[in-house]
């Protein structure tokens, strides 16, 4: 594959992850907004579902992906001393695995308590 291509294949994600995101966020902003008062142990009911969970699940893979291509683009074309470059993505990297995790494990917890 060309580097042409995967200049393509980056643009491309960074643009398909934008769509879902904004879906999922005017989708849970519309049913926040419509369900009215909330209480901590209906919210936790409703994240712990199974639908809302894959869709979180799925917006916070696509927030660490777009996440990941902009912060890479940016320290490929400014960060010219490769050491430094490689210190700094390594480091988003896994501050990214770490928040996915976190996700995993908050969304698990609500599944446990009180999903349906």
């Amino acid at each position: 594959m060309s580097r042409a291509a995967q200049g393509l294949r980056a643009w491309l994600m960074q643009r398909f992850t934008a769509i879902y995101l904004a879906v999922y966020f005017i989708s849970v902003l519309f049913v926040y907004l419509r369900a009215g008062d909330w209480d901590y142990p209906a919210w936790r009911a409703w994240m712990g579902s199974p639908v809302m969970g894959v869709a979180t699940v799925l917006f916070s893979v696509g927030l660490l992906l777009h996440v990941w291509v902009g912060v890479r683009d940016v320290l490929i074309d400014y960060i010219h001393v490769v050491w430094l470059r490689l210190l700094l993505m390594a480091t988003t990297g896994l501050v990214l695995a770490a928040s996915l995790l976190w996700v995993l494990r908050a969304l698990g917890l609500a599944a446990l308590a009180g999903g349906g």
